[in-house]
């Protein structure tokens, strides 16, 4: 075979390979496409992708007015949890996640918050109104969701604004308890209801008692202004009769 034939047979032979390095090359692309194509497929079929159902307000609704109105829309739902809240029925939705106007895939699970059936109510001890500041009290009482109505003061030998008495619709809820007739505080706490109004009577304080004026007869103006002062009077005008030179 001459020379100008061998180069011919070369070159025939390394189209020939590149052809079908070529030709399988595309295929490979052809084919790794459609499996790609086919997965995508197969994955938005499977989770309904681009398919969404928003999710409406529930909230004050029941859970029979909720069940009907996610059944519409292919939707379930759990009630999660409850609380007090408010002073409406209870089994009404107060809670509710995802929130409304939520867009989410058919068949998702709303989670729901109700307020309970049963009272609620907030425990109270004596020792966290009685004896205490009006300021400790009223902080302790908003804290527990519970409202403070009238303050009513009387004269008392303790610091001013210390609560002594705390009422209820017009019943004691608890009375300073008087340790000189042997009364002991009561351990057990009161169940009040949330959001009841507490009505509480405070002592005036020891500078709101009336005090009794010392007898300064035959005593020196020294020792007599001393015991004015002393008793928490201040001394007034002084009045000279004829000609003093000993106070």
């Amino acid at each position: 075979m001459s020379v100008k034939q061998k180069v011919g047979t070369f070159f025939g032979d390394l189209w020939a390979l590149r052809r079908f390095l070529l030709i399988n090359a595309l295929a490979l692309v052809v084919i790794t496409f459609v499996v790609v194509q086919i997965i995508l497929w197969s994955l938005k079929l499977y989770t309904q992708h681009g398919e969404s159902i928003e999710v409406p307000d529930l909230l004050n609704m029941n859970v029979e007015q909720a069940n009907k109105l996610l059944a519409t829309r292919k939707l379930d739902f759990v009630v999660s949890d409850s609380i007090c809240k408010g002073n409406g029925l209870g089994g009404l939705i107060k809670e509710q996640n995802p929130s409304p106007g939520h867009r989410v895939k058919e068949n998702r699970k709303i989670y729901l918050t109700v307020s309970r059936y049963s009272p609620c109510t907030v425990n109270l001890y004596y020792q966290q109104i009685i004896g205490r500041d009006r300021k400790l009290v009223v902080h302790t009482l908003k804290k527990a969701n519970l409202k403070v109505g009238r303050s009513v003061y009387r004269p008392g030998e303790k610091a001013k604004n210390t609560v002594v008495e705390a009422s209820i619709n017009g019943g004691p809820l608890f009375v300073e308890a008087d340790f000189s007739a042997g009364e002991k505080p009561p351990i057990e706490p009161q169940k009040v209801p949330q959001n009841a109004v507490i009505d509480l009577v405070l002592l005036e304080g020891i500078d709101a008692l009336p005090q009794h004026a010392p007898d300064l007869i035959c005593e020196t103006y020294g020792r007599a202004e001393f015991s004015i002062k002393g008793n928490q009077f201040n001394v007034g005008t002084v009045h000279v009769s004829g000609a003093v030179s000993d106070t």
